[in-house]
């Protein structure tokens, strides 16, 4: 009988202890395991973290502003540009002023400008206000606002290239991309007017000439 006893209570002992180690082997829910591969398991964290944020944002949602001739404006929605000079411009959000837009370096002399609202579905802080100086045929060149939320971010031209807006709308020439803190700018090789002249400094792809603009957001 003491045998029988002692029998039992080994194989009780080597059962109790396979448990353990059956417990430990397998993580519990929403737990996860770093073997060997750190890159991709730092990935995987990354991903499954709420507070993941998606690094590359499009600038496609495209607003026309509308000229108001009654007040020497341009608006769209509570963003305003107001006629300073004939090349100067007052740029002021739900009455706020943000920035005077001073465009007299070119000595613009054209039939005016078309002036649009970039924005983005994931980024609604982010506003990049884009002016094409029409001229005779096509533009002239581009002027490029960068807003967060009330604050200036930054401001400067791109001279070069130019599409023939003729025949040419702007979503199809186009592209802007924010990638962490640098912008990018995209111009469809195909839409590219013949009498522009590209920069030999911007990158280029297959579709696209494009440059690239370090931002202090």
């Amino acid at each position: 009988m003491y045998n029988t006893f002692l029998k039992s209570f080994i194989f009780f002992g080597i059962l109790l202890s396979s448990c353990k180690q059956d417990n430990q082997s397998h993580p519990k829910k929403n737990e996860i395991i770093i073997k060997s591969d750190s890159t991709i398991v730092s990935s995987i964290v990354e991903k499954n973290d709420s507070s993941y944020i998606k690094k590359e944002i499009s600038f496609d949602i495209i607003h026309p502003f509308k000229e108001d001739t009654t007040t020497n404006s341009y608006i769209c929605f509570d963003t305003r540009l107001s006629y300073k000079t004939d090349n100067s411009f007052l740029l002021t959000k739900k009455d706020f002023v943000i920035t005077d837009v001073d465009l007299s370096e070119t000595n613009y002399e054209g039939p005016g400008f078309s002036i649009y609202s970039f924005e983005s579905k994931i980024n609604k802080d982010i506003e990049i206000i884009v002016i094409e100086a029409l001229a005779d045929i096509g533009i002239n060149w581009y002027y490029i606002i960068l807003l967060n939320k009330n604050n200036l971010v930054d401001k400067f031209y791109i001279k070069e290239p130019r599409s023939n807006s003729e025949i040419t709308q702007i979503k199809d020439f186009v592209s802007i991309l924010l990638k962490n803190t640098t912008l990018i700018f995209k111009f469809k090789k195909d839409k590219i007017a013949k009498y522009s002249k590209v920069p030999a400094d911007l990158q280029s792809d297959l579709e696209y000439v494009y440059i690239e603009k370090k931002l202090n957001l």
